[in-house]
């Protein structure tokens, strides 16, 4: 068997069909395992840094089993500009998130236009809102399907997705445990898959690798940007399952100041209407540190995101402050991702299922291929891979 990708979705994939006695081998084009969860220690800072999944949302089956002792809850208070507490504003929020109109498919940005919506929340509820949603699903408010939106907050709803929590030795030992006896081939990017209706071959720069199945978790900006040539081409209905769907635009800003200039009760701030409108601590250390959050238009809009965070930071606390070390991370920049994760635009719930649909010999895993309300998830990435696999042992997968 052949897994193209070392992030988590491909790693449980293998790890799975190796334990069932299976060959396998993974390919990745970068020259580290994990995709876009991906912890960074520089040189000079107190602590890891989280460069791309940080939280673990929620008690999921799927990571409870692997991150056993390595994941600490975050406890504490949500802040909002000039230091003021608003626990009550972001619980009362969240309460009515669920009740977002839903019945009919429109976008997020025309549910909270109706008048149902604007008669059950205040101003202040309503801004936080919009921020909380565009922010969290890097997802413009006027496309995002406002089904996606509700049928992702129930299936946080049923893993307690308010607990939230983080890695203190990195995320990326999640990966590190995946991959954990698996051959995996690094700097191996797949130029060409050819396929037939029973078996692939698939070409990286350096070498032709042969199977009977191919297990594709591909993220979805490089599928929409057609990097990997299938030969033959896929069929028309995967082609617009890929297009139909969205992916996330998310810069991440560290910054480090030579002391906190916050609360100790300080878990999130929240700076409305600025460049860079969300930063958190790296709890539970007590480093000076705080990670600075822009997503969807946010992300797209930044031109000096260090200097626009740094801005954004001051106006959150109400003072001049610099900080000491600054590091962006820019994932649609990065040409192995092409963006964050997905979201589903307005009439695209049925192209997810489409998908995870398999082709030939070509199954597809990957967190956009999630359709119960995990997309853009680690969680929902990992039981992808696990279904992908399944399905192979099932002898159904691929099948032609």
């Amino acid at each position: 068997m052949i897994v193209i990708g070392a992030g988590v979705a491909g790693l449980a994939a293998a790890r799975r069909l190796k334990r069932a006695g299976h060959g396998v081998i993974v390919l990745e084009a970068r020259d580290r395992i994990g995709g876009r969860v991906h912890t960074v220690r520089p040189e000079g800072w107190p602590l890891s840094i989280e460069a791309g999944a940080e939280f673990m949302h929620g008690r999921s089956p799927a990571l409870m089993r692997i991150t056993r002792g390595l994941r600490r809850e975050m406890r504490g208070g949500m802040f909002v500009e000039g230091l003021q507490r608003r626990d009550d504003l972001w619980q009362s929020v969240m309460e009515k998130l669920d009740g977002i109109p839903s019945r009919r498919e429109q976008s997020v940005q025309d549910a909270f236009a109706t008048l149902r919506w604007r008669l059950r929340t205040t101003r202040d509820e309503r801004r936080l809102a919009e921020a909380f949603v565009e922010g969290f699903n890097a997802a413009p408010l006027d496309r995002v399907s406002v089904k996606s939106i509700v049928q992702q907050t129930r299936a946080s709803e049923e893993i307690e997705g308010e607990r939230i929590a983080r890695f203190p030795r990195g995320y990326s030992a999640v990966p590190r445990k995946l991959a954990r006896g698996l051959r995996v081939e690094l700097r191996s990017e797949v130029k060409l898959l050819r396929w037939s209706r029973r078996s692939v071959a698939v070409t990286t720069e350096a070498e032709t690798y042969e199977a009977d199945r191919a297990i594709v978790t591909l993220p979805l900006g490089v599928l929409q940007q057609g990097t990997v040539r299938f030969d033959p081409s896929l069929p028309r209905w995967k082609l617009e399952s890929i297009s139909a769907l969205g992916m996330g635009p998310v810069t991440k800003i560290a910054l480090l100041f030579d002391e906190p200039h916050w609360p100790e009760e300080l878990a999130f701030l929240f700076a409305r209407g600025m460049p860079v409108p969300t930063f958190w601590r790296p709890l539970p250390s007590r480093a000076p540190m705080l990670m600075g959050w822009a997503a969807s238009r946010n992300a797209l809009a930044l031109k000096r995101p260090a200097a626009e965070a740094v801005r954004s930071v001051q106006r959150a606390l109400g003072k001049r402050v610099r900080p000491r070390e600054t590091m962006v991370f820019d994932w649609q920049r990065d040409r192995f991702s092409l963006g964050a994760y997905s979201w589903v635009p307005v009439g695209a719930l049925k192209a997810q299922r489409a998908l995870a649909r398999s082709v030939g010999p070509l199954l597809f895993a990957g967190e956009a291929t999630e359709f119960d309300g995990a997309c853009g998830t680690v969680h929902g990435a990992i039981e992808t891979g696990e279904r992908a696999a399944s399905e192979i042992l099932r002898g159904r997968g691929g099948r032609p």
